[in-house]
């Protein structure tokens, strides 16, 4: 973090736990062709056989560009007829939201195969420092995908929840922020036991975004997590990848050694200052 003057100049938190952050040397497009190549072989699925691609990502060339940028990027991983959509707007939440999306077109028969591709160059997505929220995150370049299909192999989607808080948006007093965040994560939790028929005792790991490590704890705290469901190994490692994180996660500790079996239901969460999004996933057997 040395040479970062904004961070130096403002310290993190007690429990922000940053060492360092990731830089990318290219475009956005050379981040999501790996992640895309490397979901496609771990799902064991022929590139010709994905259908939609949802981008969650606001780091895509502008205007036309960004149509020929997609077409070379598909064209290149063998998918070229595979329909593109764009997902933003809803920050560090958009790719796990993404997830549910994918599944509900796949369920509704309005898609075979979907591939979803995370990812973000941090100088486009936010000019002037990586440091975010007061020093509650470092912001870093990365990419993530994701293969969602009707074949049962992987992790299976049992469902989803999204929140957003517009109280968060611009400022307002401490107090105020930190009561409609809490209500925010607490809302969301509601929803999404509402919708799984789970609770949280039944949840093996929460994967998370790298932010505001310390805060997180608290309002998971009080959404009914104790502290060791609560993931966070990645945060001195790779900052904060924006939208990416909790798929990052989700890949890292499974290749760390923990088995799916020691933990067949854990709980992708996405968030931002205003945006919530979590996923609940149940390992496949086998």
């Amino acid at each position: 973090m040395a040479d970062l003057p904004a961070y130096a100049a403002e310290p993190p938190r007690p429990g922000a736990a940053f060492d360092e952050y990731r830089l990318a040397r290219g475009s956005v497009l050379d981040l999501l062709r790996p992640a895309l190549t490397d979901a496609l072989a771990a799902a064991g699925t022929p590139p010709a056989a994905v259908d939609t691609v949802l981008f969650a990502t606001e780091s895509l060339p502008r205007g036309e560009a960004s149509q020929t940028a997609v077409a070379q990027l598909l064209g290149d991983l063998g998918m070229p007829h595979a329909y593109p959509v764009t997902l933003g707007f809803a920050d560090c939440s958009t790719a796990t939201a993404a997830l549910t999306l994918a599944a509900a077109l796949v369920s509704s028969g309005a898609a075979r195969t979907v591939a979803v591709a995370s990812g973000d160059l941090v100088s486009t997505v936010r000019s002037g420092s990586r440091v975010l929220l007061g020093g509650s995150a470092v912001a870093s370049d990365g990419a993530a995908a994701a293969v969602v299909s009707g074949r049962r192999h992987g992790w299976e989607i049992l469902g989803g929840a999204r929140q957003v808080s517009y109280d968060l948006v611009g400022p307002a007093p401490a107090a105020h922020r930190l009561k409609a965040q809490l209500t925010a994560y607490q809302d969301l939790f509601d929803d999404l036991w509402s919708t799984t028929g789970l609770t949280p005792h039944e949840v093996a790991a929460v994967l998370p975004s790298n932010l505001a490590a310390d805060t997180l704890r608290m309002f998971l705290g009080e959404a009914g997590f104790a502290p060791g469901q609560l993931y966070q190994d990645n945060v001195g490692r790779i900052a904060h990848c924006l939208g990416s994180d909790p798929l990052i996660n989700l890949t890292d500790r499974t290749k760390s050694g923990t088995t799916r079996s020691a933990y067949p239901v854990v709980v992708l969460l996405g968030s931002s200052a205003a945006h919530l999004a979590a996923v609940l996933l149940r390992a496949v057997e086998g």
